[in-house]
């Protein structure tokens, strides 16, 4: 008896080294880090993370400024596919993006109270975008192919003047073209040839030449005038709000241009001191909801 409880310590201490020889030395089960770069504008701040099973939000990755200032966030599978969300913290108020690792692979999506939504598999590039490089739109979110091009694909109208079959040609809306309209008293649908006559505007910055239409003027015409809230929908189903301060004119610019494709493209210029930059971008205008 007297021996058993003398060895009792010795095993005692041939456990706890034994468990903890099996925590620091079991290194043989963890995943090598993945192949995901994020982009912070044009800065690459890294171009691998280390992910787990549980959905990681990307500012806890890397450092990240405050997501309010974020212009939009762009996901780059790895086929090239670019699926874009114009401002994140005023369009999906409460998500983060964020990388998890499963069966599959990288995963990113948008993480809302412990849920992973919208996921996209195979994932291989995340750009947050906070400025609009002198005027230029958001990278990837004004190419021809839409938010499914690829990340710098060809065809696209950067902002620089772009196309140049739109520089200086105002295209002639037609009855053909067609935008669905909700507003307070029911939904509609908005002719292009209700556009022909009105006021022309020009955007402040990239492409100064080409004519085009203002959304406050567009929104009149269709009988919702002082609007307060507006959502903008594209064909590929990408939306964007604008309320408060997005109709001040001085601080707003809302500019919708048709290209010779017949598509409605609509940028959102807002000014920083004396500089006009991109802050919203959607091609392909489908369907506008307006609360008075």
């Amino acid at each position: 008896m007297r021996l058993r409880l003398a060895l009792l310590p010795f095993l005692f201490l041939v456990c706890v080294v034994g468990c903890e020889k099996k925590k620091t030395g079991d290194t043989g089960s963890s995943s090598p880090p993945a192949k995901v770069a994020i982009v912070l504008d044009d800065k690459v701040l890294t171009e691998e993370v280390k992910l787990s099973g549980v959905p990681q939000p990307i500012d806890k990755l890397v450092a990240l400024p405050p997501a309010d200032t974020w212009i939009a966030v762009e996901a780059i599978d790895g086929a090239g596919k670019v699926t874009t969300v114009l401002a994140p913290a005023k369009n999906s108020p409460g998500a983060m993006p964020a990388l998890v690792e499963d069966a599959r692979g990288p995963t990113f999506g948008w993480l809302l109270q412990g849920q992973l939504a919208q996921p996209i598999r195979g994932i291989a590039k995340v750009t947050v975008k906070t400025k609009g490089d002198e005027g230029k739109p958001v990278e990837g979110m004004d190419h021809e192919g839409g938010h499914g091009g690829g990340d710098s694909g060809g065809g696209g109208d950067h902002g620089t003047g772009g196309n140049a079959a739109d520089k200086g040609v105002r295209a002639t809306p037609t009855a053909e073209l067609k935008i669905e309209v909700e507003g307070p008293g029911g939904t509609s649908t908005f002719t292009g040839d209700k556009m022909v006559g009105l006021p022309e505007v020009k955007a402040p910055a990239g492409d100064t030449e080409t004519p085009g239409w203002a959304l406050v003027d567009v929104l009149g015409a269709a009988g919702l005038k002082d609007a307060k809230s507006v959502t903008l929908t594209d064909d590929e189903g990408a939306s964007l709000r604008l309320e408060g301060e997005d109709f001040d004119p001085a601080k707003t610019i809302l500019y919708l241009k048709l290209n010779r494709s017949g598509v409605i493209r609509f940028r959102m210029f807002k000014k920083t001191g004396d500089v006009w930059d991109v802050a919203g971008e959607l091609r392909g205008i489908k369907r506008i909801k307006v609360a008075s």
